[in-house]
């Protein structure tokens, strides 16, 4: 079994926050909406699932290195989310927003903006959002308890 750190856990409580905020949540703006880390242009579970928030992070980099080296004290993430919608490029866009305003709680930036696009009836927004992480952020570094 391979020994998960703290930064292994980023996007699975990323994906969470989510779920709960925009869907699960009693005033969620999207209850029909599914959240996912799977890639959507290549996953079953995606057919006939819309409206989908993909949440992907992008392979981070180290940073806050200290002298001795030996642990991951923070890292750069970059997330991206591509929102699917097969209702119209207006629901598309409310899902992308809401995500952006979720992240930018959690003190990301938005690397680039919404990029509608639409394809064989389906419209889809993407966006990446970036920010660094310390291994001592309580906000979004589950804890051991």
């Amino acid at each position: 079994m391979v020994d998960e750190t703290w930064y292994d856990k980023i996007e699975s409580y990323i994906l969470t926050i989510l779920k709960y905020e925009l869907v699960q949540k009693s005033s969620a703006p999207f209850p029909k909406l599914t959240c996912t880390t799977s890639n959507q242009e290549e996953s079953l579970e995606f057919v006939g699932n819309f409206p989908t928030m993909y949440v992907h992070m992008l392979p981070p980099y180290e940073v806050g290195r200290d002298l001795t080296n030996e642990n991951v004290n923070g890292i750069s993430c970059t997330f991206e989310l591509i929102a699917y919608s097969d209702n119209s490029e207006k629901e598309c866009r409310q899902i992308i927003t809401a995500g952006i305003k979720q992240m930018k709680k959690l003190h990301f930036n938005v690397e680039t903006f919404p990029d509608p696009r639409t394809s064989d009836k389906k419209y889809i927004a993407i966006t990446r959002l970036n920010r660094v992480i310390a291994s001592g952020d309580k906000e979004l570094v589950p804890q051991d308890e």
